[in-house]
């Protein structure tokens, strides 16, 4: 029993150390890049039209600002009036930190440790909490549009599934929106009160939004739209490559390729999600060299605006340094 013990401890040891996640992604990129024609994926890559990847980035540029929006909604509900500026300004940065960090959650942590010096870390890691679900039940609702339309091609199995992750972000966010009334009623357990104590500020922003529908509203309608110009610079992106893939087939196919982002043995799923996204790309009739090249393009499509963020994080660090060189304070918290 106790050699048991320690050969799942030793396995847990190795499941979770970073080694792990470095050779399953090596091994990810390794199978991706034996399946395909290397040269005919670079050569398309070079032969992309720029005219459309211009295109793609302005597309890009407005899911961008869209995502500040549906963060910012629910920050600025929460009574605290921080500029369009300063939030514009750490979503950036965070886009810069979550390059750095191969993880989604660096940028989030970045986020998460700014605004919490204004409105406590409670309430910050809600904002965020609250915008990711907001991006994702906008996912959420253009996947059931595609599943739908291309019912023909996914079956009713397709249509189930779409309406199902719907259907789950929905009941997220009633669960979220309500959570507080389930903590106050914690019972009188030691353990318990401690993890309520705990929760208490997680769970009363969430509780605050739901008195703030407009917020809500606002998050959610921004979020739907960001999610839908991401899929026309996907469309766009495809056309620069010669692809003509509908954004219809994107609303699918992303949001299956970002499960692979789950994956416990990658970094981010990489390697496990350009594989999916080239095989369901195939599958359509695309070829693999530029199902590749596509992969690729969305790998890098938020380089440029990381690549800003990091400008934007290197004057912040700079001006900390040299306080004649700080800015006047963006906001005051305005407590309610």
């Amino acid at each position: 029993m106790a050699a048991m013990k320690l050969s799942r401890g030793r396995l847990e040891k190795v499941w979770r150390s970073p080694w792990t996640r470095i050779l399953g992604t090596v091994v990810g990129l390794l199978v991706v890049a034996h399946s395909i024609n290397l040269g005919r994926t670079v050569s398309g890559l070079v032969s992309a039209d720029p005219v459309w990847v211009v295109v793609g980035v302005a597309f890009t540029a407005l899911t961008v600002f869209a995502s500040v929006g549906e963060w910012g909604f629910l920050v600025r509900a929460g009574g605290h009036k921080l500029t369009w500026r300063a939030l514009t300004s750490w979503y950036f940065q965070g886009l810069f930190v979550g390059q750095i960090f191969p993880a989604a959650i660096g940028g989030d942590a970045m986020r998460a440790v700014e605004l919490g010096k204004v409105t406590g870390p409670g309430r910050a890691l809600a904002s965020l909490a609250g915008s990711r679900m907001a991006g994702t039940l906008g996912m959420a609702a253009w996947g059931l549009a595609g599943a739908f339309v291309l019912r023909g091609w996914l079956g009713s199995a397709g249509i189930i599934g779409a309406a199902l992750f719907l259907v789950g972000m929905l009941i997220a966010w009633l669960a979220a929106l309500n959570a507080d009334t389930v903590v106050q009623r914690i019972g009188n357990s030691s353990l318990l009160h401690r993890v309520a104590r705990m929760l208490a500020p997680f769970t009363g922003a969430f509780g605050d939004y739901r008195h703030k529908p407009r917020a809500i509203a606002l998050s959610l309608l921004v979020g739907g739209a960001g999610w839908g110009l991401n899929l026309l610079a996907m469309e766009v992106f495809g056309r620069a490559l010669g692809m003509q893939v509908n954004w219809l087939v994107f609303a699918v196919a992303i949001p299956i390729s970002l499960v692979a982002t789950l994956s416990p043995v990658t970094f981010n799923g990489i390697g496990i999600r350009e594989g999916l996204l080239v095989a369901l790309l195939t599958h359509v009739g695309v070829t693999a060299a530029k199902a590749a090249a596509f992969a690729i393009f969305v790998d890098f499509q938020m380089i440029p605006f990381a690549m800003l963020g990091g400008i934007v994080w290197m004057l912040h660090r700079r001006a900390h340094q040299d306080p004649a060189l700080a800015p006047a304070p963006v906001a005051l918290p305005v407590r309610r």
